[in-house]
């Protein structure tokens, strides 16, 4: 048996919630770890039998579940990495915040 990677990425901390419905799953997975999460930047990685689709792992933890926290799923390390910096870039800069301000005041 091969296996795959997935990370998965959400708001607030899904692992649990996740880890659970995985559990009561027929899916041969393994948890993974990447380190340290805080609560603006919550992430998990597992370990998939190669011979399950990214359908099928989101099939087992639900639809609740995904909409709840947002949950994305990578099977790239790449595209992960790049997701955790892309948060970073959507933050607004002071003089932005202080633009969108003014606009709220002057009703533009």
């Amino acid at each position: 048996m091969n296996w795959t990677t997935l990370y998965i990425t959400g708001k607030s901390d899904f692992r649990n919630e996740v880890m659970k419905k995985l559990e009561h799953s027929r899916l041969n997975f393994m948890p993974g770890y990447t380190g340290g999460t805080s609560d603006k930047d919550v992430h998990d990685m597992y370990w998939v039998d190669d011979e399950i689709d990214v359908r099928e792992f989101k099939e087992a933890i639900g639809s609740k579940l995904i909409w709840k926290y947002r949950l994305r799923f990578y099977v790239c390390l790449e595209d992960f990495i790049e997701s955790k910096n892309m948060k970073d870039q959507d933050k607004f800069t002071p003089d932005e915040i202080d633009l969108i301000n003014y606009m709220q005041e002057h009703e533009v």
